[in-house]
């Protein structure tokens, strides 16, 4: 019964935040954000779960990495769902790299993990609320919401940016958030399927 309660916590949490997201009022608080200490906070704050499980965590930045115009706390949220999965996935005794570079006149940040991977079928249909990748080929005992990667889409998605997921079974997944890299253009809240 607990370990219900828990997953339908986790479930309600979710729901609440895409509706947040969703809805016409959803606000981003804007600011110039560095993302080499965004990257440097949140590892800090998944050390322990990575080292639950002996993973290796790499941070690869570019060099001369412009300043992004965000919401600092929707991105943690990005990069801590992404992570989340990435802990799941992963080999035990595995890495999880997160990599930030400018492509364009888009910066990209981007979780991969050296896990089971995603079958060419799931891959793109990820970013579906409630889609889940084949239970056969998830790891044992891991359980989600199936919402995770639908908020970090919306999240994106309200900074004027999107997703990308590249991944091969066997041999890990990387989930990439493209964001604007020009200064200070302001953000609509806008919904897109």
């Amino acid at each position: 019964m607990e370990r219900h309660s828990k997953r339908l916590g986790l479930l309600v949490d979710d729901l609440l935040m895409l509706a947040q997201l969703e809805s016409a009022g959803s606000n981003l608080q804007l600011s110039d954000v560095d993302v080499s200490k965004l990257f440097s906070d949140v590892v800090r704050d998944w050390k322990k779960k990575l080292a639950e499980k002996r993973l290796e965590i790499v941070l690869d930045l570019a060099p001369d990495l412009p300043m992004i115009r965000a919401d600092e706390g929707r991105l943690q949220e990005v990069l801590y769902n992404l992570l989340d999965n990435a802990v799941k996935y992963a080999r035990e005794e595995g890495e999880v790299r997160l990599r930030a570079e400018q492509v364009g006149d888009e910066v990209a940040l981007s979780v991969s993990d050296s896990g089971v991977g995603i079958g060419e079928n799931d891959l793109p249909r990820i970013f579906e609320r409630f889609y889940r990748v084949d239970k056969a080929r998830s790891p044992e005992g891991i359980r989600g919401t199936g919402l995770g990667l639908a908020i970090v889409k919306h999240i994106a998605q309200l900074h004027g940016g999107r997703v990308k997921a590249e991944s091969q079974l066997g041999r890990g997944t990387t989930v990439r958030v493209l964001l604007p890299a020009s200064g200070a253009r302001d953000y609509v809240a806008v919904t897109k399927s």
